[in-house]
C-alpha cells in the first residue's frame, strides 16, 4: 500500500515540474523567446503603474475642482460686504425701524 502511495506521489511530482523543464528547454532552445516573454509581463505591469498615477492625478484635480468651487460660491454669498438675502429685512430690502414698521400695523389691521 505504501509503495504504491510513494509512486503515485513521486508520480504527480515528476508531472508537477513536467512543465517548468519543458520552459527551460524551450528557453535554452530559443533564448530570443525571452525578451517577448519579458516584454509580455512588463506591459501589463506598465499599464497599471500608468493608470493608478492617472486616477490619483484625477482624483487630486477633483478635489482642487471641488474646493474652488466652494470658494467661489462663498465669495459669492459674501460679495461686497452687504449681505442681500436676510429673513429679518422686510420686502423692500430695508429693515423695519422700531418694534413694527406702521405699514405693518395697518396690513395686520387690515387681516
Amino acid at each position: 500500500m505504501f509503495k504504491d502511495t510513494k509512486a503515485l506521489v513521486k508520480q504527480l511530482a515528476d508531472t508537477a515540474q513536467e512543465p517548468l523543464h519543458t520552459f527551460d528547454e524551450v528557453i535554452k532552445a530559443k533564448p530570443e523567446v525571452l525578451v517577448a516573454l519579458a516584454a509580455l509581463h512588463v506591459i501589463p505591469i506598465a499599464l497599471a503603474i500608468v493608470g493608478t498615477t492617472e486616477i490619483i492625478t484625477t482624483h487630486q484635480q477633483l478635489k482642487m475642482e471641488k474646493e474652488r468651487t466652494k470658494q467661489v460660491k462663498l465669495r459669492a454669498n459674501l460679495g461686497c460686504g452687504h449681505h442681500r438675502h436676510h429673513p429679518h429685512h422686510g420686502p423692500d430690502g430695508h429693515r423695519p425701524h422700531g418694534p413694527r414698521a406702521p405699514r405693518l400695523l395697518a396690513e395686520a389691521a387690515e387681516v
